[in-house]
């Protein structure tokens, strides 16, 4: 019987993919303040970002650099990546009517999530979405020096709830990340669905909006 429902942050209870946008939008609008926001020169440069970002896998080094290459820009790239961090809280933008979902599913289950990431920046994501209230755990990755999909992470997790694994369903976006992690730990996955382009074959439960949990749950 499941008790406790555990979630990753990025790209599940947050839109990622939006928040990126918006982020990139602000980037756009401080090194191009002369480009209409509203241009398709401006969105043409905010689209190359969010191309080069790679839905946030890789260093964001890389899309300064390749901003600066493209554009003929001379930029301090330790200044724009240490800018993103510090602000990329302040565009997060959280799944539709994940509040709600979270509330109702709180009423029958603990709530909690595991997410990758530096302490500071995750703990700003959740404090500014407000997240962070519905959780009876919470652990982020480099606090504790596991990164999903280490089981360990999980367990861990599960130990902090009291409960068993099997006890424990996972929600997560990243196939990898949490689907991988969660069936190693013996936790129930469920692969949110968010990218619709996405072919997998696999057996996983799986959900394509955020309220859907209240379909299984």
């Amino acid at each position: 019987m499941i008790k406790a429902i555990l979630f990753d942050y990025d790209g599940t209870l947050s839109n990622r993919l939006l928040s990126a946008y918006r982020k990139y939008q602000d980037v756009v609008k401080q090194l191009f303040p002369d480009l209409p926001c509203d241009s398709i020169e401006f969105e043409g440069i905010v689209q190359r970002m969010m191309t080069w970002d790679e839905y946030g896998t890789i260093a964001k080094s890389h899309v300064y650099e390749q901003l600066s290459a493209k554009y003929e820009l001379d930029l301090d790239i330790d200044h724009w990546v240490k800018e993103w961090y510090d602000t990329f809280h302040l565009f997060n933008v959280l799944q539709d009517d994940c509040h709600e979902v979270l509330e109702r599913l709180h009423q029958r289950y603990k709530i909690g999530c595991i997410t990758n990431g530096p302490v500071d920046t995750q703990m700003l994501k959740l404090e500014h979405t407000q997240v962070i209230k519905h959780f009876d755990v919470c652990l982020i990755s480099k606090a504790i020096g596991i990164d999903k999909p280490d089981p360990r992470i999980f367990e861990l997790a599960a130990q902090k709830l009291g409960l068993r694994c099997d006890e424990i369903a996972y929600v997560g976006d990243n196939f990898y990340a949490d689907v991988v992690g969660a069936m190693r730990c013996g936790m129930m996955p469920i692969w949110f669905f968010t990218d619709k382009k996405r072919i997998s074959d696999i057996p996983v439960k799986r959900i394509y909006e955020f309220k859907d949990l209240l379909d299984i749950f």
